[in-house]
C-alpha cells in the first residue's frame, strides 16, 4: 500500500496531466469576456478586453495572437475580435461552469459577492462530470427546501463553532 505522501504525488501527476488537456485558465477568462463582449456589442476590442480584465494592452495583444493561433477567435476589420464556433462553445462551457458555481455556493449560504468571486476560482479546474453531480445535487435542494435548510443551519452552527482565526481563513 502506497504511503500517504506516494498517493499525494500520483495525484499531483494525474491532476497536472488532466490540467494540460483542457485550456489553460487565463485562456478561459479571456474566452469568458470576449463572449460576454460579443453578447453586448457583438464583437470585442483589444482595448475592452483589457479594461474588464485589468491587464495591460500588450499582454491582451500577445493573448489574441494565441488564441487566434488555437481558432478560437477571428478578427473582423474596423471591428475587432469575435469567437469561432470552437471558442464560443469553449466560453459558453467555462459560463456555465461559473453559473452553476454560484448558484451552488449561493443554496450553501455563501454571500453572492463572495460566491461571484470563490466561482472564478473553482470553474478552471472542475471536470465535466463533477459539474454535472452539482447541478444534481442544486436540482436536488431546490426541489426539498427543508433539506436545504438544514444543510444551510448545519453549516452557520459549524461555522459558529470555529476559532477566530479559522474564521479568517
Amino acid at each position: 500500500m502506497a504511503s500517504r505522501e506516494e498517493q499525494v504525488l500520483q495525484q499531483v501527476r494525474r491532476v497536472r496531466s488532466r490540467r494540460a488537456r483542457r485550456a489553460m485558465p487565463e485562456v478561459e477568462d479571456y474566452l469568458e469576456v470576449i463572449y460576454a463582449l460579443e453578447k453586448v456589442r457583438g464583437f470585442a476590442t483589444s482595448k475592452d478586453v483589457a479594461r474588464h480584465l485589468n491587464v495591460k494592452p500588450p499582454a491582451v495583444t500577445k493573448m489574441l495572437r494565441r488564441l487566434r493561433q488555437l481558432g478560437y477567435i477571428e478578427y473582423e476589420q474596423y471591428r475587432g475580435f469575435v469567437l469561432t464556433e470552437s471558442g464560443r462553445e469553449l466560453a459558453a462551457g467555462v459560463l456555465r461552469r461559473h453559473e452553476v458555481l454560484v448558484k451552488f455556493l449561493e443554496k450553501l449560504g455563501v454571500p453572492p459577492e463572495t460566491a461571484e468571486e470563490e466561482a472564478e476560482f473553482i470553474e478552471h479546474g472542475l471536470s465535466s462530470s463533477t459539474l454535472e453531480i452539482i447541478s444534481a445535487l442544486i436540482d436536488f435542494l431546490e426541489r426539498r427546501p427543508d433539506v436545504s435548510e438544514d444543510l444551510i443551519r448545519s453549516i452557520r452552527e459549524r461555522l459558529a463553532q470555529r476559532s477566530p482565526t479559522e474564521q479568517g481563513q
